[in-house]
C-alpha cells in the first residue's frame, strides 16, 4: 500500500508544478518515486486587419482567401489560440523519468466559438509514445518566433493519433518510427458519385532520422500513406475494394549563426500526403476520382519554406519567412480546386519580460486555382501573449 508524504505547490521556470512523493508500496521498483504534475500554456490576444476576404480569420491560411479579388477590408479580434496544457511524470530518486502523460487544449471551437478544442493527449513510456500529438513527420522545432499560430503554410504541422517508437543511434543521431491514424487521409468525392466510399484500413507509416544537437540539426523523413476506397457496382451487386499508395520525402533543418541569428528550412515532395500540410489537412487534396477510368488518383504536392530569425538584443527580435506550395495538375481536376499558394511574413517582437511578448506582424498571401483565377491578401496583426 502506498503512503503519501506530502504535496507541495510552487512555480518553477514558468510552470505551475505539484509534487507528490510516495514511499513504500507493493513493488520495490516504485520505492521512492516522485510524481510531478505541471500546468503550462499561454494567453494571447490578437487584433488583425485584412485587406481581402479570408474564410479562416483566426490564423493565416492562404487556401481560404476568397476568389475573386474584392479588396474588402475586415478586422478581427481573437484570443482563440491561447492554450492550456496539463502533464504528469514519474521521476526516480535521481530525477530521471521514463513514464509521463500530457494533455492540451486551445479555444478554437467549432463555428467560430471559443469552446475548448482538444489538441494533444498522449502517454510516453520509455521509448514509446501512444496518443495524439504532433505527427512524427512534423518538425515543430522549425516554428519561428511569430504571432500567427498557423505560420508558414508549406510546413508539415498536424496532430494525429499514433504509436511512435524513438531511439538514439549515437550521441548526435536518433531515429523515430510511427504508425499513424489511417483516417488522416482526405479524398475528394463528388456529390454525383454515391457509389464511391472512403475506407480506413492500413495505418500511415513514417520514419524520421535526426542528426545534430539540441540547437543545430537536420532531419530526413519519409512517409507511406495507404489510401483505401470502395466502388459499389450496382449492376453486378458487388463492391470493389482498392488501395493506392501515397508517399512523401521531407528534409528540414535549423542552423544558428552565433547566438543572435538562425536559419530554418523545410521542404517536402510526394503524392497523396496533402493532409499533412498545415493548411490542407481535411481539405480533400490527397486524392481525387478519375471518373473516366473509374479509379482514384493521388495528387502530387511540393512544399518549400525558408525562415530567418534574428535577435537585435535580448528583448527584441524579428522573423522573415517565405513559403510556397503547389499541387500537381491533372486533366480531371476541377477548376475550383487549388493549384498553388504562398505566404510570407515579417515581424517585430518585443519581450520586456521572459514570459511576456508583444509586437506587430505583417503577412502576405496569394492563392491560384486550376481555373487560373487568383487572389491575394495582406494582413496586419498586433499581438500580446503571456506564458506560464
Amino acid at each position: 500500500m502506498v503512503s503519501f508524504i506530502f504535496i507541495s505547490l510552487f512555480n518553477v521556470k514558468g510552470q505551475v508544478k505539484i509534487i507528490t512523493r510516495q514511499s513504500g508500496g507493493s513493488s520495490p521498483e516504485n520505492s521512492g518515486d516522485t510524481w510531478s504534475a505541471y500546468v503550462k500554456g499561454f494567453i494571447q490576444t490578437d487584433a488583425m486587419l485584412d485587406f481581402q476576404e479570408m474564410g479562416f480569420k483566426d490564423g493565416f491560411i492562404a487556401p481560404s482567401i476568397a476568389i475573386p479579388q474584392n479588396n474588402s477590408v475586415n478586422s478581427n479580434f481573437s484570443i482563440k489560440q491561447s492554450q492550456i496544457g496539463f502533464g504528469i511524470k514519474q521521476m526516480d530518486e535521481n530525477g530521471n523519468s521514463d513514464l509521463s502523460a500530457y494533455t492540451e487544449i486551445d479555444f478554437l471551437g467549432p463555428n467560430g466559438t471559443t469552446a475548448p478544442r482538444f489538441r494533444q493527449g498522449y502517454i510516453k513510456w520509455k521509448k514509446l509514445l501512444i496518443g495524439q500529438t504532433w505527427s512524427n513527420f512534423s518538425d515543430f522545432d522549425i516554428f519561428p518566433n511569430i504571432f500567427d499560430f498557423v505560420g508558414p503554410n508549406g510546413t508539415m504541422f498536424i496532430r494525429t493519433v499514433q504509436i511512435r517508437y524513438s531511439t538514439p543511434l549515437s550521441k548526435k543521431e536518433s531515429l523515430s518510427l510511427s504508425l499513424e491514424d489511417p483516417d488522416a487521409a482526405s479524398i475528394f468525392l463528388p456529390n454525383n458519385a454515391p457509389n464511391w466510399k472512403k475506407k480506413s484500413i492500413l495505418p500511415i507509416f513514417t520514419a524520421v532520422y535526426r542528426y545534430g544537437n539540441t540547437r543545430d540539426y537536420c532531419k530526413l523523413g519519409t512517409m507511406v500513406s495507404p489510401i483505401s476506397y470502395e466502388i459499389k457496382n450496382d449492376e453486378q451487386k458487388h463492391t470493389d475494394a482498392n488501395t493506392i499508395l501515397g508517399y512523401s520525402g521531407m528534409v528540414s533543418a535549423r542552423l544558428y549563426s552565433g547566438t543572435l541569428s538562425n536559419f530554418r528550412f523545410q521542404s517536402s515532395y510526394g503524392k497523396g500526403y496533402s493532409s499533412y500540410n498545415v493548411v490542407l489537412n481535411g481539405e480533400k487534396y490527397d486524392a481525387i476520382p478519375d471518373m473516366a477510368n473509374n479509379r482514384l488518383v493521388a495528387l502530387n504536392l511540393f512544399n518549400i519554406v525558408g525562415i530567418y530569425e534574428h535577435w537585435w538584443n535580448p528583448k527584441l527580435s524579428s522573423v522573415i519567412y517565405y513559403s510556397f506550395s503547389q499541387l500537381g495538375r491533372k486533366d480531371f481536376v476541377p477548376d475550383t480546386m487549388i493549384h498553388n499558394f504562398q505566404n510570407s511574413g515579417i515581424n517585430l517582437a518585443f519581450q520586456p519580460r521572459k514570459k511576456l511578448r508583444m509586437g506587430i506582424e505583417g503577412t502576405y498571401g496569394m492563392l491560384k486555382n486550376f481555373g487560373r483565377q487568383k487572389a491575394n491578401i495582406f494582413r496586419i496583426q498586433l499581438s500580446s501573449s503571456l506564458s506560464f
